[in-house]
């Protein structure tokens, strides 16, 4: 899919309650790829595979009491990995995610080859989680960059049938004001095996 629509703001966001509540505190979202079928950039389009391996970082605690009360001292570790139609390989360097009761900021890693820093934090948005791992639903994120509306969409499941995203695309424009038109789609090969582009077979296939 090619667009030139730009994208606006989102009518309805996930409150953070909500959020935390569908996450089980931000636990479905760790030791889960995430795969990237689709965003508002459309340098997306370029891709064939964008996979993301969240996970909590190690000697990372946090609060095992059943609220979210510690969630500011966790932090999460963001691994991800593109590969371009012309197959040239971004192993990234992991990226740090922190969370509070009000927020999730994503901290781009830049490599100066000696040393890895991470200076700005993202705040994203959720619009939308799958319920219970569903591997048919959309996880939605939203970001305004330096005034660019931002938006991605991922699945724990790549090849996501047609039929399910077109009911997801629905949802998300029905419920969210957020358009499928706004959307460039990865290019993911329809024999793709999991686990064969280096991210871990992890994800449930209830």
């Amino acid at each position: 899919m090619t667009s030139t629509a730009q994208p606006g703001d989102p009518t309805k966001v996930m409150a953070w309650e909500e959020f935390y509540d569908k996450t089980d505190n931000a636990e479905k979202l760790m030791d889960r790829v995430w795969y990237c079928i689709a965003a508002s950039d459309a340098s997306v389009a370029e891709q064939k595979i964008f996979w993301e391996h969240w996970y909590w970082k190690e000697g990372s605690q946090g609060s095992d009491d059943g609220n979210n009360k510690d969630l500011d001292k966790k932090e999460c570790c963001n691994h991800t990995k593109t590969i371009s139609v012309d197959g040239k390989e971004m192993d990234y360097p992991i990226w740090p995610v922190t969370f509070s009761k009000t927020s999730m900021k994503m901290f781009p890693a830049i490599d100066c080859k000696c040393f890895v820093i991470a200076p700005i934090g993202l705040s994203m948005t959720p619009v939308q989680f799958p319920t219970n791992d569903s591997r048919t639903e959309f996880r939605v994120d939203y970001a305004s960059v330096f005034g660019k509306k931002m938006y991605f969409i991922f699945t724990l499941d790549p090849l996501i049938s047609e039929e399910h995203k077109d009911l997801c695309y629905e949802t998300l424009e029905k419920e969210h004001g957020v358009l499928r038109e706004w959307f460039h789609e990865i290019k993911w090969p329809k024999d793709y095996e999991i686990g064969s582009a280096g991210g871990p077979d992890i994800n449930s296939r209830e």
